[in-house]
């Protein structure tokens, strides 16, 4: 009996299929989690609260009514760039949610409370630097929009925020000067955090890199 031909059996390595099967399946393009427009929002909050800080060091009691609305128009403001993180954020979004909740609370006494805002500016704005800082170190936690350095930055701010909101909450004894000084520096801090975030949020983009 004749001998048969034999027969070859390829092998295949099953771990060389799949890296070629996964590379003939399109990647999905994935949006970044702060978008350009988003950025620029960041910037000009930053840019705007530095502005407000610095006339909060001026402003005299017979502007109060003026002030109140501006800060209340630029805490809805906050209000809706958080949001918009929210909505495309990944990681903690709560953090951006309470952010957004809180912001637009305070906005909304500002603008429509100014008799109480008048009878307790000091409480008002103590509160108002509160939220804000509390909100900053919600955020601060976040990898898409501070690590590193960044955070820490972001920590410091947020940390000295409370102790300046708790001393205008918790003690009275002070004069409308030294609230306006309060203020103005929290509130520069605040547009240092926006500047912070906008400049270097763009580096921490974690989906960018899937």
């Amino acid at each position: 009996m004749a001998d048969l031909p034999e027969i070859k059996h390829e092998t295949t390595n099953s771990e060389d299929v799949v890296p070629s099967r996964l590379s003939k399946q399109p990647q999905q393009s994935q949006k970044p989690v702060i978008s350009y427009f988003v950025r620029k929002l960041l910037a000009a909050a930053g840019v705007i609260s530095i502005i407000l800080g610095i006339f909060a060091f001026v402003f005299n009691t017979e502007w109060l009514l003026a002030v109140s609305i501006i800060f209340g128009l630029f805490s809805i403001f906050i209000a809706f760039i958080d949001l918009m993180l929210f909505s495309n954020s990944v990681y903690l979004r709560g953090a951006h949610l309470m952010s957004a909740l809180l912001s637009a609370v305070m906005g909304l006494v500002l603008l429509f409370r100014q008799d109480f805002t008048q009878d307790f500016i000091g409480l008002v704005f103590g509160f108002w630097i509160l939220f804000n800082a509390t909100s900053n170190l919600a955020q601060t936690w976040v990898p898409e929009l501070l690590i590193g350095w960044q955070r820490l930055v972001g920590l410091i701010i947020g940390a000295v925020g409370l102790a300046l909101g708790l001393f205008l909450v918790l003690f009275t004894g002070y004069t409308p000067h030294n609230m306006q000084i309060i203020l103005g520096v929290y509130t520069d801090l605040l547009g240092i955090f926006f500047l912070l975030v906008s400049f270097f949020s763009h580096k921490n983009d974690l989906n960018s890199n899937k």
